[in-house]
């Protein structure tokens, strides 16, 4: 049974405003490497790069910013930035962030999902996401439909996120196992260590989302499927993330 879609905000927005600061070590020298370079893309997010190197003056949202530091890249170039995000406490970590960065973003906190209508409609030029986006998403249509109302005609979205396949599945010297079969898209509620609430997560074939992006009134212009080279292993068998741009028309 699929649970109710104010209820799956809910769960995963007390999830998240718990869960937030866990990476903040690590997050420590990236942020330094924004503060410093702006090169934070080309390093850790060299699919989305190229789509991001002219973006000066240009006004860009940053749809479920997690850790911001996308967000903050952009800003560092020049950009005019806003991010949205689920968790005030992701909000909260962002605004630290941004003043450790020097860089101005305008935060706002809400369900990409449904956008509040002060987020102006044909005002982007650039909708950014990355890497744990539709995992927390009930649906994909209507966060497409989202990111088409607020991107300018002829405004691009660029998104990275986790392959579908990368959810289900698991890869050990060579085998692969499958926990659930990527075509089960029932939700899942996940258990967590250290006092942290659930969170409900769902799966997404990677078809369901170039659909829902078609059906939103995208063109696509390419879609990309890649995986992470860990350092001394081989390629692995399967996808680990994918790469989808396409253009509002």
């Amino acid at each position: 049974m699929q649970p109710d879609h104010e209820d799956s905000v809910q769960v995963n927005k007390r999830h998240w405003d718990v869960w937030a600061r866990r990476d903040w070590p690590y997050k420590t020298e990236r942020l330094k490497l924004i503060k410093e370079s702006g090169q934070y893309l080309e390093e850790f997010e060299p699919k989305l790069a190229p789509y991001l190197q002219d973006i000066k003056g240009k006004n860009v949202i940053v749809l479920q910013f997690g850790d911001g530091l996308v967000m903050l890249t952009c800003a560092k170039r020049g950009a005019t930035v806003t991010g949205v995000d689920l968790s005030a406490e992701q909000i909260k970590m962002a605004k630290e962030a941004a003043a450790y960065c020097d860089v101005a973003v305008d935060l706002i906190e809400a369900d990409c999902q449904n956008l509040p209508a002060t987020v102006q409609s044909d005002h982007f030029d650039f909708a950014v996401a990355e890497c744990g986006i539709f995992c927390w998403i009930q649906n994909p249509k209507t966060w497409m439909r989202s990111a088409y109302r607020v991107l300018k005609y002829g405004g691009i979205l660029a998104l990275s996120d986790f392959h579908g396949v990368s959810q289900v599945a698991e890869e050990n010297e060579g085998r692969v196992t499958f926990r659930k079969s990527y075509f089960d898209q029932g939700p899942q509620t996940r258990t967590h260590e250290n006092h942290v609430p659930p969170s409900i997560e769902f799966v997404w074939k990677l078809s369901d989302i170039i659909n829902a992006a078609i059906q939103a009134g995208f063109k696509i212009d390419r879609v990309e499927e890649f995986y992470w080279e860990k350092e001394g292993t081989k390629a692995p068998l399967l996808p680990t993330d994918y790469l989808l741009v396409a253009t509002k028309e």
